[in-house]
């Protein structure tokens, strides 16, 4: 009988994460403070995140999540970099609780994109307005990512719940592009769904490189994982 082996766990708590400035701004090559990831074959693992200051000031992002699942953020303060406070890219069960994110000028607080999926905010505050009201959210849902090249599922399954706005006067919480509307409850502002006929065609152009900046991805970095569905 094959025993499953124990999914190791990494605690990072009380400590502080400061981007390294950059000198010119590229959401392709953009640092952060603080960067989890996870590729199909390399060993699985959960982390939980507290107490901490992540500051992407001058880069690309405070916290950057690609491919990650089963993480806790808890009271944490998180600085927007020039793209996001915080850049969640695939990956599920995602947890963010008492924290708050600080934008500096930055295009949206939270984005949440590539087929993301049971990702929770419970009791956040969103402080300073993003950057534009044309192309911003405090928590951008579905935007394009080079991933989806490929089919992909919607972002889903979020949920924002006792959330609260501070020196905001853009009051657009949420965003919904190729993504589900997220469950709402007892929080500031309003959700905003772009029509599907924009998204269509965007993604349409996207693929066929008309229109936006982009890149290709190998192949096999466009597949889609079972655990994703």
């Amino acid at each position: 009988m094959r025993v499953a082996r124990p999914v190791m766990k990494k605690i990072i708590k009380n400590k502080t994460f400061i981007a390294h400035k950059e000198k010119s701004q590229s959401k392709f090559t953009g640092g952060n403070a603080l960067g989890l990831g996870w590729r199909p074959g390399q060993e699985e693992y959960e982390a939980e995140i507290e107490n901490c200051v992540i500051d992407g000031s001058g880069a690309g992002e405070g916290l950057k999540l690609s491919f990650c699942s089963n993480i806790t953020v808890s009271n944490c303060i998180i600085y927007g970099g020039y793209e996001d406070c915080v850049d969640i890219v695939r990956g599920s069960n995602i947890c963010f609780n008492n924290c708050i994110f600080v934008s500096n000028n930055t295009k949206q607080h939270i984005t949440i994109k590539g087929g993301a999926k049971n990702i929770v905010f419970t009791g956040c505050e969103f402080r300073n307005n993003f950057k534009s009201i044309i192309n911003g959210a405090c928590v951008d849902l579905g935007n394009w990512t080079d991933y989806d090249d490929a089919v992909r599922p919607k972002t889903r399954s979020v949920k924002i719940i006792n959330c609260k706005f501070n020196n905001i006067t853009k009051k657009i919480l949420s965003r919904v592009i190729y993504a589900e509307r997220p469950i709402v409850e007892n929080s500031d502002g309003f959700v905003l769904k772009i029509p599907t006929f924009i998204v269509r065609l965007f993604w349409w152009g996207q693929r066929k490189g008309w229109l936006g900046k982009r890149r290709r991805m190998p192949k096999e970095w466009l597949e889609v994982y079972p655990h994703e569905l």
